[in-house]
């Protein structure tokens, strides 16, 4: 590992960092196997796997995603990443309690379909929702906050009356927008844990690139769940191309990953997969930095205000790719609605 990644494509890496400037991350893993020479089967694998976690942690495909925007860290660097929801806690949970004080005013199950700010509306904005019962309702407002993703911003699904400024509309076509994907395994048994307790992260790396990032990353929180539990991760293209599977041909992928490290697993009793990218809400996960553009200008630019509507989510803050970073690009943006009621002055 270390001759193959920290002597050789960190240091290819810190390099080069100039001349790969505008590569995405898997054209700067070809330079390198190029210029290195490496034919090794082996070492070529283990790369492919290091390639497509990568997808799974950025959601774009590696030949979608800047590698001069990526982060690597040095030898010895580790962190534990426990992805857990805390029992009666949980971000549905924390978000609805915020809410509480004004659920009389909030619509669930309604779909925004047009944000009408123009002079006709006498400095209001109309927004057009298709509510629960399916008949289409307007509201009349001083300020509006869309925090949509920039999947849905890309689907074009919200109709904006103006259009939106052509600066935001190339940053929405510009910027990345990916997926990962997870199948979630419980057992009942204690038995049936045939995998080390304690060991958080299983990483197959199979014989050929076309199974490399096919459910080969396995995240292990059975001790904290109290019960033998697994999630297999899937990201980049294939976790688009695995969305088109049925729930079944998935499993089968997985198992047959697991049993290469595990022999004796059975079957697990409950399986529950994701699939963001079917989800109209979302269609996606989050987005991630593209070759050639400068990516925190595209962010910047995406939570600009247009006249009295404003922008946030995590795709529009520094702290993009987390719910932390949605949630204070909210935060912030409902402080900057707050001002402008008061004293006005936003168009």
């Amino acid at each position: 590992m270390e001759e193959i990644w920290y002597n050789g494509f960190l240091q290819f890496y810190d390099n080069r960092y100039n001349q790969l400037e505008g590569l995405s991350y898997e054209e700067a893993i070809d330079q390198y196997i190029e210029r290195w020479g490496w034919t090794d089967d082996a070492a070529l694998q283990f790369l492919n796997k290091i390639e497509d976690s990568l997808e799974i942690d950025y959601t774009g495909d590696s030949s979608q995603v800047s590698v001069t925007a990526l982060k690597f860290f040095p030898p010895g660097y580790s962190v534990q990443s426990h992805y857990m929801g805390v029992p009666g806690g949980g971000f549905g949970n924390t978000a609805a309690l915020y809410a509480k004080p004004y659920e009389s005013f909030v619509r669930l199950n309604s779909k925004v379909v047009e944000v009408n700010s123009s002079d006709d509306n006498e400095g209001y904005t109309v927004v057009k929702y298709v509510g629960s019962d399916g008949t289409m309702r307007r509201i009349r407002t001083k300020t509006v906050l869309v925090t949509v993703s920039l999947g849905v911003l890309k689907a074009k699904t919200i109709n904006f009356v103006p259009s939106l400024p052509t600066r935001k509309l190339d940053t929405i076509e510009s910027m990345g927008f990916g997926l990962n994907n997870k199948c979630i395994m419980t057992w009942k048994n204690d038995e049936d844990m045939v995998w080390p307790r304690d060991e958080l992260w299983f990483k197959l790396v199979t014989a050929d690139d076309e199974t490399s990032g096919l459910w080969t990353t396995v995240y292990n929180p059975s001790k904290f769940k109290g019960e033998p539990a697994l999630i297999a991760w899937i990201g980049g293209n294939e976790a688009w191309a695995a969305e088109e599977q049925t729930d079944e041909e998935i499993l089968s992928q997985v198992m047959e990953n697991l049993r290469a490290m595990f022999p004796g697993i059975r079957d697990p009793d409950t399986v529950v997969i994701s699939r963001w990218g079917q989800n109209e809400h979302v269609r996606g996960l989050y987005c991630f930095p593209t070759p050639g553009r400068d990516f925190y200008d595209d962010v910047d630019t995406l939570g600009e205000r247009v006249g009295n509507i404003w922008f946030a989510g995590e795709a529009t803050g520094s702290g993009w790719g987390t719910t932390m970073g949605a949630w204070d690009t909210g935060l912030e943006a409902g402080e900057d609605m707050a001002r402008a009621l008061r004293f006005g002055g936003w168009r």
